[in-house]
């Protein structure tokens, strides 16, 4: 593919190129020991930014095997888990078949287009959205603030490694796609969102690898 044909790509063309990497084959080295290292991440991470705030339904974006959403699901009413990856869209009606606080969407990777205009009250993504190209995580912006509600949040966990640009986040530290603190920053408030907190934060032996963020509809 040329360089020309890469700049063509829209969001759901690189989504659906990407976002199939995250299927059964990466299941023993990423998604296993994510589940048991996420009790220590909601602790240190996650929590601090979420205590607080009401939420009875929930996007959990790139739910992958739902580590998240069964957190998420102690507080929410509904959870829905939202993936592109078919092998993971299986897996998570598996996990959660017969539990009504669950709702499994396939989506395109890129955008929300299941959901109604401000239905949402939180926005979630954690352990996802670090892997993903710019263009998809701009488009995420502009369809989160679309589908929250006024007064509603966005807790977003993306890259702050500026290496590498152009190239594929599997060549990358702990596979971080192409972002920074400021430039995520930009897209947020460009698509509508105030930020509430946010902070650069240490991930694995990488120090300042990954931000969180916490933005607000308002």
């Amino acid at each position: 593919m040329s360089d020309i044909d890469k700049g063509a790509q829209s969001p759901a063309d690189i989504a659906a190129a990407e976002g199939y990497f995250w299927g059964d084959q990466v299941s023993e080295v990423y998604f296993k020991p994510a589940e048991q290292a996420l009790d220590i991440q909601w602790a240190n991470i996650i929590t601090p930014l979420l205590q607080g705030l009401e939420y009875n339904t929930v996007i959990d974006l790139a739910s992958g095997h739902g580590r998240n959403a069964r957190r998420l699901a102690e507080k929410a009413r509904l959870v829905y888990c939202v993936d592109i990856n078919p092998e993971n869209i299986k897996f998570l009606r598996q996990r959660f078949a017969d539990d009504q606080r669950f709702v499994v969407v396939h989506n395109d990777g890129s955008t929300l287009s299941f959901f109604e205009k401000s239905s949402v009250d939180l926005l979630y993504c954690f352990d996802a959205l670090v892997h993903f190209d710019l263009e998809i995580i701009q488009s995420y912006l502009k369809e989160g603030y679309r589908v929250l509600r006024t007064g509603g949040h966005a807790f977003i966990h993306c890259s702050n490694y500026t290496g590498n640009p152009g190239g594929h986040f599997s060549n990358n530290p702990h596979w971080r796609n192409f972002m920074s603190f400021e430039l995520f920053s930009h897209l947020a408030i460009k698509a509508g969102f105030a930020v509430r907190h946010a902070r650069k934060i240490d991930w694995g032996d990488v120090r300042e690898l990954d931000c969180v963020f916490l933005l607000n509809k308002g």
